[in-house]
């Protein structure tokens, strides 16, 4: 198992005025799974072409357990690479495709045997050796492609958005099969997403990723739960974010009074955040109740959505059940304390928080 650290990781390309990544410093544990998640042009997939060796940073150093690998090719790393298509060769069967890294490396014909067999059965597609990728859905190519990576006994598994082809229930049994896998070798590896669900259901940890910046990197139920900034908070899916002042646990904003867990923090201006799915509608006042309208009501399968309209702020609720209230009753969103959460102007980093 295989720990890398990357410390004030820079990347610039020509005709782009910001960087790809700027000053990025992160550590992933042996054996662990860590999500790079953000959106398209956020430097997560610069970032895995970096620890594999195929671009080098213009600043910064990384390390496998404490040794950097800038001065080794990406042949010579052992940090494989997965892509969103497979890339098997065609005219190569199954056996082929997987053993390929063996061959190249010299292995025995009894030892490529018994690898491509042990492989197989490991992504669970046993018997199929003599098969031609186009004979094979596309989940099977992404298991074989998987299994060929393996094959070689890599330090480092890289996935570069692996599942993003896939229907959806084909994504979702691959991404069992995946972290299964990765759990069995214990094999440290790096997972590029752009889909949050993905990254809080497969990893140990999370990198959030914006515009070439570490925003977080959090374990997948802190992330969710308590994001540290409001770019963070944002990505992940939080929309409601209410500054105002803060002193005696109370914060004074310009909907009302809300009772926080201010938890020792100063006297002064703050922004306390709150998730769409913790926040509930009312017919009367309660604690931590504001007066809103209700503008819309969309009904999303597993859940309804209301967009709501306090003052003069928007603001988004999740609910498990309709509200219904009598016709011209009076609607209020309660704000749980419980749930109610500080979060850091961008600007200002949050304290450190240990691994």
């Amino acid at each position: 198992m295989t720990r890398i650290a990357l410390t004030g990781i820079t990347r610039s390309y020509l005709r782009r005025a910001p960087p790809a990544l700027a000053h990025v410093s992160l550590a992933v544990e042996p054996g662990t799974l860590l999500a790079l998640l953000g959106a398209s042009g956020s430097g997560k997939s610069t970032l895995l072409k970096l620890v594999a060796g195929v671009e080098a940073p213009d600043q910064g150093d990384i390390a496998f357990d404490g040794r950097s690998v800038l001065p080794v090719p990406a042949h010579r790393r052992r940090a494989v690479l997965v892509f969103q298509n497979a890339y098997l060769f065609p005219f190569l069967s199954v056996a082929e495709n997987i053993a390929f890294g063996l061959r190249v490396q010299g292995a025995s014909r009894a030892t490529m045997q018994a690898e491509v067999r042990r492989m197989l059965d490991l992504v669970e597609l046993p018997g199929i050796e003599r098969k031609r990728p186009a004979q094979l859905s596309g989940g099977e190519q992404q298991r074989v492609a998987l299994a060929r990576a393996l094959a070689i006994r890599p330090r480092v598994l890289l996935l570069d958005e692996p599942f993003s082809s896939l229907d959806s229930a084909v994504r979702h049994t691959l991404q069992e099969a995946v972290r299964r896998i990765q759990r069995e070798l214990g094999i440290t590896t790096l997972l590029v997403t752009h889909d949050r669900g993905e990254a809080l259901a497969m990893a140990d940890r999370v990198a959030l990723l914006d515009r070439g910046a570490l925003l977080a990197h959090e374990t997948p139920q802190r992330l969710f739960a308590r994001p540290p900034t409001r770019r963070a908070a944002h990505l992940m899916g939080v929309t409601t974010c209410l500054r105002g002042e803060l002193a005696g646990g109370q914060l004074r904003t310009s909907l009302g009074v809300l009772a926080v867990d201010a938890d020792g923090a100063p006297a002064g201006l703050a922004t306390y955040a709150i998730r769409p799915e913790h926040m509930r509608l009312a017919c009367a006042p309660e604690p931590n109740a504001l007066p809103v309208r209700v503008l819309a009501e969309t009904f999303r399968g597993e859940r309804y959505e209301y967009l709501l309209q306090a003052g003069d702020e928007t603001l988004r609720v999740h609910a498990f059940q309709p509200f219904t209230a009598p016709a011209d009753a009076p609607a209020y969103v309660v704000l749980p304390t419980e749930h109610l959460f500080p979060v850091c102007d961008d600007a200002v980093a949050p304290p450190a928080r240990p691994a």
